[in-house]
C-alpha cells in the first residue's frame, strides 16, 4: 500500500501516541520525516521513499517496551566511521580540495587579467592625456617645441586610452560570457558527480 509522506506521518503519530510521550512522538516522527526527505533528495519519488521506511505498525511494534534511543537506526549519512575517516583524511582531501579551488581561482584571475590590464591602460591614458593636453600651455614657458610636444603626446595618450577603454568594453562581454559558461560547466560537473555518487 503506497502512502504519501503526510499520510505516513499522520499514521505514525497516531500509532505512537498511545505508547509514548508527546515529545518522544514528535522526536521520532521528525526523525522518520527527515529520513524520507533524505531519500527523496537522493532521487526517489515520495511513494518510493515512504515504502523504503518501515510501516508505522512495524515501527510501533519495534518500539514497545524499549527506550527510544535504542530503536533509532543510525543514518548512513552520519555514520561514525565515515566521520572518523573524514577527520583523519582531512590533511589529504582538504589539501586536494584547497588546491583545486586555488587552481580554479587562478584560471579566473588569468582570464580577467586582460580586461583589467586594458581597463587600467585606458583609464591612465584618458586621464593622463587630458591632464597633459590641458597643462601643455604651461610647458610653453620652457619653449615652444616643449609645449607642442607635450600637447601632441597628451593627444596621443588620450587616443591610446580611448582605444584601450573601447577594447575593454567590447571584450568584457566575451570574458563575462566565458566566465559564466565555465562556472556553469564546473557546477554541472560537480552536481553530476554528486548525483552519480549518491
Amino acid at each position: 500500500m503506497s502512502r504519501s509522506r503526510i499520510e505516513f506521518i499522520k499514521e505514525l503519530s497516531n500509532q505512537l501516541s498511545y505508547i509514548m510521550k508527546p515529545n518522544e512522538v514528535k522526536e521520532l516522527v521528525d526523525y522518520y520525516d527527515e529520513m524520507i526527505l533524505d531519500l527523496m533528495e537522493d532521487g526517489l519519488s515520495e511513494e518510493e521513499a515512504v515504502s523504503r521506511v518501515d510501516s508505522p505498525e512495524k515501527i510501533k511494534e519495534s518500539i514497545k517496551g524499549t527506550p527510544l534511543e535504542i530503536n533509532l537506526p543510525i543514518s548512513k549519512k552520519f555514520s561514525p566511521y565515515i566521520i572518523a575517516l573524514l577527520i583523519l583524511g582531512f590533511p589529504l582531501w582538504g589539501s586536494l580540495v584547497l588546491a583545486l579551488v586555488l587552481i580554479i581561482l587562478s584560471i579566473y584571475i588569468v582570464i580577467w587579467c586582460v580586461p583589467f590590464t586594458t581597463g587600467a591602460i585606458g583609464f591612465a591614458g584618458v586621464v593622463g592625456g587630458i591632464v597633459s593636453t590641458v597643462l601643455s600651455p604651461l610647458a610653453l614657458m620652457d619653449g615652444l617645441h616643449i609645449g607642442i610636444t607635450q600637447f601632441g603626446l597628451g593627444l596621443l595618450l588620450f587616443g591610446i586610452g580611448l582605444l584601450a577603454t573601447l577594447f575593454t568594453m567590447s571584450t568584457s562581454r566575451i570574458f563575462i560570457t566565458f566566465s559564466q559558461n565555465m562556472t556553469n560547466h564546473l557546477k554541472n560537473q560537480l552536481l553530476f558527480k554528486r548525483g552519480v555518487n549518491r
